[in-house]
């Protein structure tokens, strides 16, 4: 009887310590520079955001939670400010004079849940490259369309074109 009585201790004992094997390699933690995005099924009530078509995600921020196997997948998105330099060809102004600018921009991923719920749609999966060609082109776009809808004695009174069309 007591060997049987061992066995199932060390039964127990192995359940017990896979599970906490489990636990300890799905707990996953989000450092203070990063929102780790859970999506799957099974996500709680707590942080948990749903956009208008019914899609949820967990954004932990600052924490962690536990990535139930099969169930769920979890990736950070990093929340770091990135600096761009943009660069604009030859732009024609308002009276049709040629004009070329460079500037500099700082871009970042707002801090509140549905800033991060949508660039977690947008931008979760590209590498940070990516985020920021894309970020910088957008950019271009917009000082160039700042750009031509100025007058030259315009742009050269404001020196801070973009800070002061365009800010967001």
């Amino acid at each position: 009887m007591a060997i049987e009585l061992i066995v199932i201790i060390g039964i127990v004992v192995a359940i017990l310590l896979v599970l906490l094997g489990v636990f300890v390699t799905r707990y996953r933690t989000a450092g203070p520079d990063e929102a780790l995005i859970v999506t799957g099924s099974y996500l709680g009530g707590k942080n948990v955001n749903m956009d208008d078509a019914g899609n949820r995600i967990k954004i932990v921020r600052g924490g962690g939670t536990f990535v139930m196997p099969v169930f769920q997948q979890a990736k950070p998105l990093s929340l770091l400010s990135s600096k761009l330099d943009v660069q604009t060809p030859e732009v024609y102004t308002e009276q049709g004079v040629p004009v070329i600018a460079d500037g500099t921009a700082i871009i970042k991923i707002g801090g509140s849940i549905g800033e991060i719920a949508t660039a977690a749609e947008q931008f979760l999966g590209k590498t940070r490259d990516d985020r920021e060609q894309e970020a910088k082109e957008v950019l271009e776009g917009h000082l160039r369309s700042i750009l031509g809808s100025m007058t030259v004695e315009e742009i050269y009174k404001t020196g801070n074109v973009s800070h002061r069309k365009y800010k967001k």
